[in-house]
């Protein structure tokens, strides 16, 4: 008690406590605190108390009982911090270090100290008694900890390629087990060194068995494509180099059971083509390895790159499943089934974004989403820039309608638009907003309309219009003849300073382009699967075709509501002007409200994205789907979808039909899956897989 005392008060009080000694001390409270318990007791006789340390550490010089003894100090009130016991506390820690002095203690600071001093040691002692094993028996191939068998591995080698779900499964192993992963960046430039000379020396084992006329053993030929492919991968900066340390770690409290436990484990990674190792005569080691406390005391590592890492950690990831829809493929975190309803209750809207470079697989995924919904019963529309779907339309029995200038079928932009179920309409509303549209049609076929234009083409439209015994006067249009293009440039010529716009809207009526906006509606859309193709149109003309197009589209799914499904490929040539990219964007964002779920698909991602209408589109499509992306456009989708690094190294490594499926505001790692009748379909279509 004597010694625990020193530890605590850091002056000695014999001067002023009567007949000498210590002053007494209750042992109540600290019953379990035993001498042998405490570390590092100071000796009695030695003048450098606890505190003293301290401050010798903090301050050298200022509490050395040497240079400074205390028997020289008085009771001085001057000296003492005065106040409740908080605000001595409180100025004693804003007291500055070189002001602070043991004058400043008085007895309730110091017994303050003693019982903060008392419980450290208390918690401190029952701490190590609860943590620590009564007994550690070490064993070259085990250990035993208080009555619980051990065995602990680490990871050799990995094969060339590897499942990623091998994590999920070894998480998933019956019986207690640890696992642990000790990843250290390295160097890049000095693996790319040492793989070239690796490259060189296989290289030249290959060509001097050519020469022999030796078999090439298939191991070798294998291990060069790997060799250089990361060498090319890391040039490239697709991968990073690392460092690996992996070690398992399985518990069983019967012996006989943990060597049983250790042999199916064996095997099972062994079916991953892993290979593990116990760590013989080293089991303590690899024990602590795997324990939460950050100490690879094994320190065996192998090479790791990007990829590899990806399939070893055992991400926990929330499956992507609805009650109801469609299947979309498998979660790469976690193995299971994505399963998603466009048209279910639970989002705010039916739409898609699908964002992807060139040969991602995108086409295939969007096709194999339609053919499913197909079998839901539900109705699709294309517009296909690319004539990608006009086979898929010939095997389902769809109709293939192709806009071009030598075609003979053909949209009248004049058509007007059936009433709307559920809508109440005042005389001459129809009329009115299919002159909105028409104004904004002529505005991209002209390249513009000045606010004078737009007035001489809004009188010249009513006047088309009156012509064939349409006015805002009447409510019901049934029975009228709709006019031509032909109609409205008659009216241009006879109006007063409307030349110039009589010129420009000639072409479309007696130029080049004649047949293509000037003739009578005769397509519909009344198949399952109607594809509306535009590849055989100049690029000058895509954007007010397409325009066309949707206003059609658009018109028709207004007047029947009905679960629809609207896909746009290459949606980026409706963002090239404005008027056009504002009627997509309107078109998207009241589309729930017709049932219709709009897909809008890109490949040239910048444009997308730079467009003043990309965010707001991708903001308005509950479901985000992402496949593989080029390095140049994923800082782009950084800043739109919030990914994380993890992601973004993902989408640049995927490979076809892999990506980042976004809905919920979950973020899900899918492989896009088909089942191989499905495949063998899209496949002899010539999509990709």
């Amino acid at each position: 008690m004597k010694n625990f005392n020193n530890i605590i008060f850091d002056t000695d009080y014999t001067p002023f406590v009567v007949g000498g000694g210590f002053p007494k001390i209750e042992a109540s409270g600290i019953q379990n605190i035993k001498s042998d318990s405490i570390i590092a007791i100071p000796n009695p006789e030695e003048k450098k108390w606890f505190m003293d340390k301290i401050l010798s550490f903090l301050v050298p010089g200022k509490s050395n009982p040497a240079s400074s003894p205390i028997t020289t100090w008085t009771k001085n009130e001057n000296s003492v911090i005065n106040g409740t016991l908080k605000e001595k506390i409180q100025k004693i820690l804003e007291l500055p270090d070189s002001q602070y002095s043991d004058k400043l203690l008085d007895s309730e600071l110091r017994g303050f100290l003693y019982d903060v001093e008392k419980e450290f040691l208390s918690a401190t002692v029952n701490y190590k008694t609860h943590i620590s094993p009564s007994y550690w028996e070490v064993k070259s191939s085990s250990f035993n900890i208080s009555g619980v068998y051990g065995k602990s591995y680490y990871l050799n080698s990995f094969p060339s390629y590897i499942d990623f779900l091998w994590t999920r499964d070894i998480l998933n192993f019956y019986g207690k087990r640890d696992m642990s992963f000790f990843i250290y960046p390295a160097d890049d430039s000095a693996i790319q060194t040492m793989l070239k000379r690796r490259t060189t020396q296989l290289k030249a084992e290959m060509s001097e068995l050519i020469q022999k006329g030796i078999t090439m053993d298939s191991d070798l030929q294998v291990e060069y494509n790997d060799v250089e492919n990361i060498r090319q991968q890391l040039a490239t900066k697709e991968e990073r180099y690392f460092e690996l340390s992996s070690y398992i770690t399985i518990y069983n409290n019967d012996y006989e059971k943990l060597i049983e436990d250790s042999k199916r484990l064996e095997q099972k990674m062994w079916g991953f083509w892993i290979w593990v190792k116990p760590a013989t005569q080293r089991m303590d080691e690899a024990m602590t390895s795997n324990l939460p406390i950050m100490l690879d005391d094994l320190g065996i590592y192998r090479s790791a790159v990007t990829s590899s890492l990806t399939g070893s950690f055992p991400f926990v990831s929330s499956d992507l499943v609805d009650s109801t829809g469609i299947l979309y493929g498998a979660n790469l975190h976690t193995g299971g089934l994505v399963i998603f309803d466009r048209f279910g209750g639970s989002l705010p809207n039916h739409n898609a974004v699908v964002l992807a470079t060139s040969g991602a697989g995108k086409s295939f995924a969007v096709k194999l989403e339609i053919l499913r919904y197909l079998l839901e019963g539900v109705d699709i529309i294309v517009i296909d820039p690319e004539n990608e779907y006009k086979p898929l339309v010939e095997n389902v029995g769809g109709t293939y309608i192709n806009i071009a200038i030598n075609s003979k079928q053909f949209i009248n932009p004049f058509d007007l638009p059936p009433k709307v179920e559920d809508v109440e309409y005042g005389k001459g509303d129809l009329l009115r907003s299919q002159i909105l549209g028409l104004i904004g049609l002529i505005s991209v076929l002209i390249g513009g309309l000045s606010p004078e234009e737009e007035a001489l083409i809004d009188k010249a439209l009513q006047s088309t219009y009156a012509l064939k015994g349409i006015t805002f006067d009447i409510d019901d249009y049934s029975g009228k003849t709709v006019p031509l293009m032909e109609d409205l440039l008659a009216v241009l010529e006879g109006m007063k300073w409307s030349d110039l716009l009589a010129l420009k809207v000639s072409k479309y009526v007696t130029g080049t382009f004649a047949k293509l906006f000037n003739n009578p509606t005769n397509v519909d859309l009344t198949a399952g699967l109607t594809v509306f193709s535009i590849r055989d149109i100049e690029d000058s003309l895509k954007t007010p075709a397409m325009y066309n197009v949707l206003n059609y589209i658009w018109t028709k799914v207004r007047s029947n509501k009905t679960k629809r499904l609207l896909i746009i490929d290459e949606a980026w040539i409706m963002l090239q002007k404005d008027i056009s990219a504002n009627f997509l964007f309107g078109l998207i964002k009241r589309a729930r409200k017709y049932k219709l779920g709009v897909t809008t698909i890109s490949q040239d991602v910048d444009d997308f994205l730079k467009s003043d209408y990309g965010k707001p589109i991708v903001t308005n499509s509950s479901l985000q789907i992402l496949l593989r992306q080029s390095t140049a456009s994923i800082q782009g989708l950084e800043k739109v979808f919030w990914l994380s690094e993890a992601e973004k190294q993902k989408l640049v490594s995927s490979g076809i039909g892999e990506g980042i499926m976004m809905a919920w505001n979950q973020h899900v790692a899918v492989k896009i899956l088909a089942s191989q009748f499905e495949k063998d379909f899209l496949d002899g279509l010539g999509g990709k897989n």
